[in-house]
């Protein structure tokens, strides 16, 4: 049983790669856009608004994958290792990762607005909360 709170973290590290290979591609696909450029003239090619704003949320994004998500690493490890994994704190993983899932796909393809405040946050702070549930909760049962 306690080794299933790695499934969902897991699920994260593939996330990352996957937001990574987006990155990358898309980068790929902008640099390559003109190929009778070459050299240092690739660094000059204009790029679309729309393909500079989803590399720029991408890359974004990726960084958001090493930042916060960190503390959900370390909650999921501290769970295993002193064996108080039970199938609520699986449940609460899996609920962060799809969060986290969703969070990513809206950040990097959609991320609308309103005023100054970006609705991705509205995917961002239940994760957030959640993670601060299995801290709390964890530090209940220790």
């Amino acid at each position: 049983m306690n080794a299933e709170i790695f499934i969902p973290m897991y699920y994260m590290v593939l996330l990352t790669a996957a937001v990574f290979l987006i990155s990358t591609l898309i980068r790929f696909k902008n640099v390559l856009v003109d190929k009778s450029h070459t050299g240092s003239e690739l660094m000059k090619i204009p790029l679309p608004e729309s393909a500079a704003q989803i590399t720029k949320q991408a890359d974004r994004n990726l960084i958001n994958l090493f930042e916060f998500p960190i503390l959900f690493y370390a909650i999921c490890i501290v769970l295993y290792v002193s064996g108080k994994v039970d199938d609520y704190f699986v449940l609460l993983a899996y609920w962060f990762v799809g969060l986290r899932v969703a969070h990513s796909i809206y950040h990097i393809f959609i991320n609308g607005f309103i005023g100054d405040m970006p609705l991705r946050a509205l995917l961002w702070l239940p994760s957030l909360g959640i993670v601060v549930w299995m801290w709390a909760r964890f530090a209940t049962l220790v």
